[in-house]
């Protein structure tokens, strides 16, 4: 009978003891009261910092949070996003601080300690600290080998240092363990790592490794430009320019939009004479397909500007200029045509009537009518009342003009 009271005592006291340390765990005194640590996320604090968070307002978010950790410290998401915020804010010895000291607490799960690490390695990263950065994202590898945002930011990292060949291989363990929906975006990233790693080749005067590359790339993914300009340069210096130069208008045919970037490559390859000729009509044909495309304008123009053919050229640069006004470029290259000319009046006040009302001109703050200024987008002058209708009334009737005469 004593055996058994003296058992029933212990496991009385055993109980006791799980209670009193959970409790001890879970409640702490604040303020003369008892506070419960797993409520924070119920802490109105916490939910106007959620609310500020998601407005952006970073300051005022931090100020919430600070309060919620303040009356539940032991909530380890309140932690993690207040060192976050520090982070944001450009206030990286803070963050490294915070993230540091939970990693201090004794009973962080797995998942947990990966995740406050991932944080102090963007913290570390954002600092400039890449060899402590690099550390931290290793060691998430470690506890999550599969975790996608410790991999990108390591692949980031190595490519930021022009290390291809170990960002090439983390993007190739994120393959491996990405859905099938995401293998393309992938493969494109892949594709451009692979041109990247031929450029480091073509350096070296390694060609063939150069062009084993470069058509690797484009077997990944056949809209990536760059491989194509490259590998026509390896055809050029292996004297093969024909195949350089159908290299290159495959490129156009493929993308476009990009084939500006053959440009230059192009007419110096077709050579002067019939070569000549032929570059116009390509620029023709993308313009014919591609009736916005000012980059074959330009290109045209100055083609023609170089044969002599000035009044074509500057004819296709107001074209230009009707579909981008706010390229740099277009503008030099009206004004080297316009001194070719000798800068006719009629044809200057042509370009000034183009650009007068031309969107990248006006200033979406300022009224044009009374000239108030405000701080934000005028939508209505607060001084003459004027509504946002005076800027679209005067720039549709410069883009029907601009219409008419293309």
């Amino acid at each position: 009978m004593g055996s058994y009271a003296t058992l029933l005592a212990a496991l009385l006291a055993l109980l006791f003891g799980l209670a009193a340390g959970k409790a001890w765990e879970r409640y702490k005194l604040v303020d003369g009261r008892i506070v419960d640590r797993r409520r924070g996320r119920e802490s109105p604090h916490y939910l106007l910092g959620l609310d500020f968070l998601v407005s952006n307002q970073i300051d005022l978010a931090i100020d919430e949070l600070t309060k919620a950790a303040a009356l539940y410290g032991e909530a380890l998401e309140v932690q993690v996003m207040l060192g976050n915020l520090y982070r944001e804010k450009g206030q990286v010895g803070r963050a490294i601080s915070i993230h540091q000291a939970l990693l201090q607490r004794p009973q962080l799960r797995k998942l947990e300690q990966a995740h406050v690490l991932l944080c102090l390695g963007l913290d570390f990263k954002r600092g400039g600290f890449v060899d402590r950065a690099l550390g931290a994202f290793k060691e998430v590898l470690r506890l999550n080998p599969n975790n996608p945002h410790a991999l990108v930011n390591l692949e980031k990292l190595h490519a930021d240092q022009h290390q291809w060949l170990e960002a090439y291989s983390i993007r190739q363990s994120l393959v491996d363990s990405s859905e099938t929906a995401e293998k393309r975006r992938h493969e494109a990233i892949l594709a451009f790592l692979e041109n990247e790693i031929g450029l480091e080749a073509l350096k070296r005067s390694d060609y063939s490794a150069a062009g084993a590359r470069f058509r690797a790339a484009i077997d990944r993914d056949a809209r990536v430009v760059p491989a194509y300009l490259n590998l026509g340069d390896v055809y050029k210096v292996d004297g093969k320019p024909a195949e350089a130069i159908a290299l290159w208008e495959r490129a156009i045919e493929i993308v476009p939009e990009r084939g500006y970037l053959a440009f230059e490559r192009l007419e110096a390859a077709y050579g002067p004479g019939t070569g000549a000729e032929r570059f116009a009509g390509l620029c023709r044909r993308l313009i014919g397909a591609n009736p916005q495309d000012w980059r074959a304008r330009l290109a045209l123009s100055r083609h023609q500007a170089a044969r002599g053919q000035s009044e074509d050229a500057l004819a296709l640069l107001f074209e230009a200029l009707a579909q981008n006004p706010h390229a740099l470029m277009v503008h030099q290259a009206i004004w080297q045509v316009l001194s070719q000319l000798n800068f006719s009046r009629v044809r200057v006040e042509r370009y000034m009537e183009l650009t007068r009302f031309a969107v990248f001109y006006l200033d979406p703050h300022v009224c044009v009518r009374c000239r108030y200024r405000a701080d934000e987008l005028l939508w209505q002058c607060p001084h003459c009342h004027e509504w946002n209708t005076f800027v679209e009334d005067r720039i549709a009737p410069a883009k029907e003009d601009q219409e008419l005469n293309a």
